[in-house]
Formats: structure tokens, C-alpha cells, sequence
């Protein structure tokens, strides 16, 4: 497995990926307009991608042949992992631990970092849980993004 970076490309595989995820969402929200179109205040996804790609703040990991099996986002202004996805067809600890391992590469460690993460009791969902807090996230508050419901979960720093 490899990790690269997400380019314009590789936004038709991100779309499908988020999708995927769409089902879980629609258990607390039934439109997901906000959450892909954005509004006055909040960025488009396809705009949050694009942003993500320019400043080289988004990473995949690919096989040998270039598919995709998972995607990360991360913000190093808010010291945060914006956007973590694993295509369910694949082995969500061996991609999530490289991808989670990588992101963590390039935040500082040495501040709080910080994730959030969809409610639901899906195992999907509940796999990625449990690795985040393999890797010492633990629940910090319940929030909003995009109209959906999150847990906000920190990984306090190594000082």
C-alpha cells in the first residue's frame, strides 16, 4: 500500500467514498444538501476538496494498480484531521492505522489534535472508534458539522 497525495483526479474516487458514508448520515439527517452544496458560511465539498488538493492537505491510500482504498484530510492551521474515510470493501485497521499514522506524521504532535467523527452505531463507524482511540483519541464534546451530528474527539499532546 502506498500514500499519496489527493489531486484533482482523484476526486470522482473521494465523492465515492464520502458517499458511502452518506447512508450512516441519513440515520440523523435526511438531507445532505448542506453538507455537499454548503451555504453563505460553509464550503461546497467539491470546493472543501479542491482546497484540500492545493494546499496538499489530503492523502490516499492506493495499491499497486492505484485504487483507492481510503482517503484522509487534515488541517494543520487547526491542528485536525478534517475528513478520514475507508472504502468498506477493505480492511479498515490496516488502511486506517497507515492513513491515521501519516496524517498524525504531519500535525503537531506536541498540540492536541483533534477529529470528529459521525454518530452512529453502524460497525463501520464503530471500527473507526475504536482505532481513534488506538491512537489516543478520546471523546471531548458533541458538535455539528455541516448539519450533522459528531463527536469531537481530541488526542491530547505528547507534552
Amino acid at each position: 500500500m502506498i500514500i499519496k497525495n489527493v489531486c484533482l483526479d482523484d476526486i470522482p474516487s473521494w465523492i465515492l467514498l464520502s458517499e458511502e458514508y452518506d447512508k450512516y448520515v441519513k440515520g440523523s439527517v435526511s438531507d445532505l444538501s448542506l453538507w455537499y452544496e454548503g451555504n453563505d458560511t460553509l464550503p461546497s465539498f467539491d470546493v472543501y476538496m479542491k482546497s484540500k488538493i492545493q494546499k496538499n492537505e489530503a492523502f490516499m491510500a492506493i495499491n499497486d494498480n492505484g485504487e483507492c482504498y481510503g482517503i484522509i484530510a487534515i488541517s494543520p492551521l487547526r491542528n485536525s484531521i478534517t475528513f478520514f474515510g475507508i472504502f468498506h470493501k477493505h480492511d479498515f485497521n490496516t488502511v486506517g492505522e497507515i492513513l491515521l499514522e501519516h496524517a498524525i506524521s504531519k500535525l503537531d504532535e506536541n498540540a492536541s489534535i483533534r477529529i470528529n467523527e459521525l454518530k452512529s452505531n453502524s460497525e463501520h463507524i464503530q471500527k473507526s472508534y475504536t482505532l481513534l482511540d488506538k491512537f489516543g483519541f478520546n471523546y471531548l464534546c458533541d458538535d455539528l458539522e455541516h448539519g450533522v451530528p459528531v463527536n469531537c474527539l481530541e488526542r491530547k499532546s505528547n507534552n
